[in-house]
């Protein structure tokens, strides 16, 4: 078995002739050092911090970052010069009024994204194989942007996912017969299912596919893997680690954090720091971004790192499935488990309203009510409301229009 293609990269980027656990740990805390010091003098955000730190562990006496300081103090967190953004992403409140939070990258910081992109994708992609990109292309910089400049740096050739129906889409899916693809994960089920009811059982071209942007809960990966016999690349970023964050090698055991730009750290409610193997939240700081960079960030993402080392031989340390610990995608995630296991169905929007929770189901032509009606009343009980089926067309386009989640009025 290959070695996760990140240590090629991290001795790469880092000029290193080996790599070992010792190694990687000098690196880190030279990174987190450096960045304290340039907070000092830049009178940045976290200027109040120490200056240096004599270890890694030294970290957890440091105060957590909070989504509120983010949206509230961004300004402070940056270190650069206006001249230097090359991308801005925002992410406004889910209500109506709230401070936007917003996230800068410069060059640097997106080209550090793009190799790593290429490394994780090689695990799945041969070199000259057509990889279908169906996250959504926003511009110069966006994350389909950068997933496609990841594909060609791995010497896999990129085709992007046009905007439009799933039928328009399936089609487009039809005509390039693609052997990868990188998207999240139910909504490549949904086109998947829509797929072989317009082409027929088993005719889905696909074998290999990176999931990513999205939580995917366990009935959609097994569906994915036994439905449509995709071996699945789970990948795990966000926009406050430049979208990067952990890939999966060929021993197909967790996710390798990428370490020598990010230090992560598991904690339980209280704020105390978890061993290896224990469950909590995940904490994040970028010891790399150049832009805006982050110390001991909660990320609202439910998570533990593996305690044994990985078959493939890496030194970096490994992430399990991740989930939101967030009431309104929680239940997104029992949703799917309650309905996407019925091969009929390719999507589901719902809405929490005093603790009733009503449902909307997006359906192949034919399907009966009934049974999905019983299974969510089963799953939730009391709080089942009013459950409708859509039956999908030619016209008709996925209920999402980016990542799932309950709405909570």
């Amino acid at each position: 078995m290959k070695r996760s293609r990140l240590d090629d990269l991290i001795m790469e980027e880092e000029h290193l002739s080996c790599l070992d656990r010792d190694i990687l740990d000098r690196i880190r805390l030279k990174k987190l050092n450096a960045l304290l010091q340039k907070e000092k003098e830049r009178n940045g955000f976290y200027s109040s911090l120490p200056s240096s730190l004599s270890s890694l562990k030294e970290l957890s006496l440091l105060p957590f970052t909070s989504d509120e300081d983010l949206r509230s103090q961004y300004t402070r967190m940056f270190l650069g010069s206006s001249a230097d953004i090359a991308r801005v992403m925002s992410e406004t409140t889910s209500g109506t009024t709230g401070q936007a939070k917003r996230v800068f990258y410069t060059a640097r910081d997106l080209d550090h994204t793009i190799r790593f992109f290429a490394a994780g994708i090689g695990e799945m992609a041969e070199s000259g194989e057509t990889v279908m990109i169906g996250m959504p292309y926003a511009g110069p910089g966006s994350l389909s942007d950068l997933i496609a400049g990841g594909t060609e740096g791995c010497g896999a050739v990129p085709v992007q996912l046009l905007p439009g129906t799933l039928h328009q889409q399936c089609l487009q899916y039809h005509e390039c017969q693609p052997g990868c693809v990188i998207d999240m994960p139910a909504v490549l089920l949904a086109r998947a299912r829509y797929y072989e009811s317009v082409f027929g059982k088993g005719s889905f071209p696909l074998r290999k596919a990176l999931i990513s942007g999205d939580t995917a809960s366990k009935e959609v990966e097994q569906a994915l893997r036994e439905e449509f016999r995709l071996t699945l690349y789970p990948h795990y970023g966000s926009r406050e680690m430049c979208m990067g964050g952990a890939i999966t090698c060929q021993a197909f055991e967790g996710m390798h954090l990428r370490e020598h730009q990010i230090i992560g750290e598991i904690i339980d409610e209280n704020g105390n720091v978890l061993e290896d193997g224990q469950w909590g939240e995940l904490v994040i700081t970028t010891i790399d971004m150049e832009a805006l960079p982050l110390i001991r960030y909660r990320t609202g993402d439910h998570a533990r790192f593996l305690k044994d080392p990985c078959p493939c031989g890496s030194v970096t340390g490994r992430l399990d499935r991740i989930t939101r610990i967030t009431e309104e995608n929680s239940l997104m995630e029992q949703l799917d488990d309650c309905l996407m296991k019925y091969p009929q169905v390719l999507d589901v929007r719902a809405a929490m309203d005093h603790e009733v929770l009503d449902a909307e189901v997006l359906v192949l032509a034919g399907t009966g009510e009934e049974e999905l009606r019983r299974a969510f009343v089963s799953c939730f009980g009391a709080a089942a409301g009013q459950f409708s089926l859509r039956t999908a067309d030619n016209s008709s386009n996925l209920l999402h229009a980016g990542k799932r989640k309950v709405s909570v009025r």
